[in-house]
């Protein structure tokens, strides 16, 4: 552990509604609501000891198809699969890469990922 960066603060997330996206992220997610700014164009929401925060950006380079930033770690990769697609979130296929994986997007259609190891 470096003496000087101990952790990933967070991840910065891009949206078009935060408030639309807070609820996408507490309820399909059961992510936490964090700290938001005084305008409301930041909110974080927290998931064990790692925050994302989402920004509002009106910017459509931000919602750009990508490489996922960072995955979420699910001890059931199917279980997580099984309950994003009851919830109607658009997922991918299964696949396999040293981890049991799966791509899957948010409201915005930021591309977020799944694994199990």
């Amino acid at each position: 552990m470096s003496a000087f960066f101990k952790r990933i603060d967070t991840v910065f997330v891009p949206t078009r509604d935060v408030d639309r996206a807070l609820d996408w992220y507490v309820t399909v997610l059961g992510g936490t609501p964090g700290w938001r700014s005084e305008k409301g164009e930041y909110q974080s929401v927290t998931f064990s000891d790692t925050s994302i925060t989402l920004f509002l950006t009106s910017d459509e380079n931000e919602f750009t198809p990508r490489h996922c930033a960072f995955n979420f770690y699910a001890p059931s990769a199917e279980a997580a699969y099984q309950h994003l697609v009851s919830h109607q979130v658009k997922v991918e296929a299964f696949a396999e890469w040293g981890a049991k994986y799966f791509v899957f997007y948010d409201l915005d259609g930021n591309r977020l990922e799944v694994c199990e190891y």
